[in-house]
């Protein structure tokens, strides 16, 4: 009898890496070094001057001068007005009333009224 077997055959894989390359390089190390130091610097100040402007005017004199005005003085005048007399006079009014009176009618009304109307009859008696 002849028998299949199967037996894993160890493989090779190749994987290809990058090894870092290692250079020797010399270190500069930097300090920061605080210097004061004064230096004069000129100041310069601004300020706002109002200068008043001169303005060339005429030169106005005065005169007293003596002046005579007339004036009107009222004056007094006779004058006759004729003012009416009043007389008191009675006055007669006449004013309209209305008047609203109930009157008693009377009223009529027809009817008409069925009588009977009788008739004689004449009764025979039997015995």
């Amino acid at each position: 009898v002849e028998q299949i077997v199967e037996v894993p055959v160890p493989m090779t894989q190749e994987e290809i890496v990058q090894v870092p390359k290692i250079v020797q390089q010399t270190r500069q190390r930097q300090v920061a070094v605080e210097q004061y130091v004064d230096i004069h610097v000129p100041h310069q100040r601004e300020e706002i001057v109002h200068v008043p402007k001169i303005i060339q005017q005429r030169r106005v004199q005065q005169q007293m001068v003596e002046q005579i005005v007339e004036v009107p003085i009222p004056m007094t005048q006779e004058e006759i007005v004729h003012v009416p007399k009043i007389i008191q006079q009675t006055r007669h009014r006449h004013i309209e009333i209305e008047q609203i009176v109930d009157i008693h009618v009377p009223h009529q009304q027809e009817e008409i009224v069925h009588v009977p109307k009788i008739i004689q009859q004449e009764r025979i008696q039997q015995q």
